[in-house]
């Protein structure tokens, strides 16, 4: 199974400024790894080692849970943010 994905990005943003968070996990076969909020998906990257979510100008509606969710055939790990 995929091992616990581990964020990297800035999670304090101003309205206004751009948003980047990448989230990465291993596993071998290469993860699934997708980022959603709520059922909608907001980011994915298919057999890769991590996805990029990003956002032009993030805005008020923008902030809430997200979680970022790798999977293979062997089983699935996630990891929640805001």
């Amino acid at each position: 199974a995929p091992r616990s994905p581990v964020l990297n990005g800035s999670l304090w943003v101003v309205a206004g400024d751009p948003v980047t968070v990448t989230c990465g996990a291993s596993s071998h076969p290469a993860p699934i790894v997708t980022v959603a909020r709520g059922r909608r998906v907001v980011a994915a990257a298919v057999y890769e080692p991590q996805v990029t979510m990003a956002l032009a100008a993030a805005r008020p509606e923008d902030a809430g849970e997200y979680l970022c969710r790798a999977e293979n055939q062997h089983g699935e790990s996630s990891l929640a943010f805001n």
